[in-house]
């Protein structure tokens, strides 16, 4: 098996498209053919032996081919671009687009890798040994399908859309996600080992998603379907051990979705249903405080209010400044008349008015969308645009205070 080397000299800031490095255009060629390939810095055309130093066997088939690229190459973009066959290890870090489209192969990166890594791909086998950035295994702007076969496995983390589009293949991340991992999945199977937040599997039709961890600010467009031991993901050494909570989704964007979501019950006890065992729902309490997750939405009552202008009524303070939860929890604060809802790292709090209502589910409350809401919503919008209004964590604990009006909110408070 021949290995040609590849020791990279150029060192400036701006990436360079090497979308030649493959086994397939090196076949057949000599060193100096190999190094008259052109690149790119920006505009100006390059020689590939003006970024590299070229040495090594070139008498290999792509199939038996080793290209070795000896040291970092987080600058270089297009690594094996459409590759069909060989082998290309990065003993550093890889840049934009590594692996993308490529059809079969193997490409190992030693480091980590900058965003859309293994983008499009059809098949062959990508492994990270480091870090991932945003759109692994995703579609480039203007796409709609993203990974159609193949294995993209990163040992440590990734950034955000993870697998968006993907149609067909796997995709392993050992460690933990940002947002929007899986967002329009339409096939395929995602692991991820660790964490994820916010919208994992938004828009998804079909495939399957596995969290091993904690999904912070869970989507509300999945139906649970119930909880199962041991689900075997077919993945090799990936099975997960203990109770699962399963999902069927998205079902806020399709009317019979087939995406499979499968979450660690022991991290994510507040995904259950009422009509699973409560004894699968843990009561946490830090002091007097009940730990929940907050959701908010728009009601008719709340909606009418607002159209009509009358934000700083107290009508609007008595249908929005109002805590709904469910009766066990209600129960279990003491059936307050009012409680403070403080923020997950207690920098915010309000004052509003207790409610049990049986629509609730057990360890969430709702409050409406509105000023009072607005004080404890979670600013992170993962550069949408919009808050956190579903999904984040809150403590619920019983008050004697006042509840404060809409105008004294705006003027003291959001200042």
């Amino acid at each position: 098996m021949g290995e040609i080397i590849l020791k990279p000299k150029y060192n400036g800031t701006i990436p360079v498209e090497c979308d030649v490095i493959t086994p397939d255009t090196f076949e057949g060629k000599s060193k100096e053919e190999i190094g008259a390939l052109k690149t790119f810095i920006g505009p100006e055309e390059h020689l590939l032996s003006d970024i590299f130093e070229i040495s090594g066997d070139f008498t290999s088939q792509k199939e038996d081919m080793v290209i070795k690229i000896a040291g970092d190459a987080g600058n270089v973009k297009l690594i094996g671009f459409q590759m069909t066959a060989g082998k290309i290890i990065v003993e550093g870090d890889a840049g934009f687009h590594v692996g993308c489209e490529m059809k079969g192969g193997e490409i190992l990166v030693k480091g980590d890798v900058k965003p859309w890594a293994g983008r499009e791909m059809e098949g062959g086998t990508l492994h990270i040994f480091g870090n991932a950035g945003d759109h692994l295994g995703g579609c480039y702007r203007g796409r709609w399908e993203g990974m159609l076969g193949g294995t993209i496995i990163v040992e440590g983390d990734a950034g955000n859309n993870v697998g968006d589009g993907m149609v067909d293949g796997k995709i392993v991340v050992n460690g933990n996600v940002r947002a929007f991992c899986g967002i329009r999945l339409n096939g395929g199977v995602l692991y991820i080992g660790g964490n994820a937040i916010r919208a994992v599997g938004v828009e998804m039709k079909k495939g399957t998603i596995i969290v091993a961890g904690k999904i912070k600010n869970f989507a509300p467009g999945f139906i649970s379907t119930g909880v199962v031991s041991d689900y075997e993901t077919g993945l090799s050494g990936l099975a997960l051990p203990g109770k699962l909570i399963g999902f069927n989704g998205d079902q806020a964007f399709f009317n019979k979705p087939k995406g499979k979501l499968y979450v660690s019950l022991s991290e994510n006890y507040d995904l259950l249903n009422d009509e699973l065992p409560a004894k699968e729902r843990p009561i946490e309490f830090k002091g007097n405080a009940l730990k929940v997750i907050l959701n908010t939405g728009s009601t008719i009552e709340q909606g009418r209010i607002i159209k009509g202008g009358n934000k700083y009524s107290h009508e609007y303070l008595d249908v929005c400044a109002v805590c709904n939860m469910h009766p066990e929890d209600y129960i279990l604060l003491g059936k307050p008349e009012k409680v403070k809802v403080s923020s997950e790292n207690g920098k915010y709090s309000v004052l509003v008015r207790a409610e049990p209502n049986e629509d609730v589910l057990r360890r969430n409350v709702f409050i409406p969308r509105s000023v009072w809401a607005n004080v404890i919503v979670d600013a992170y919008s993962v550069s949408t645009g919009s808050p956190i209004y579903k999904g984040g964590t809150v403590y619920v604990e019983p008050s004697e205070g006042e509840i404060l009006e809409a105008e004294y909110i705006i003027d003291n408070i959001y200042r």
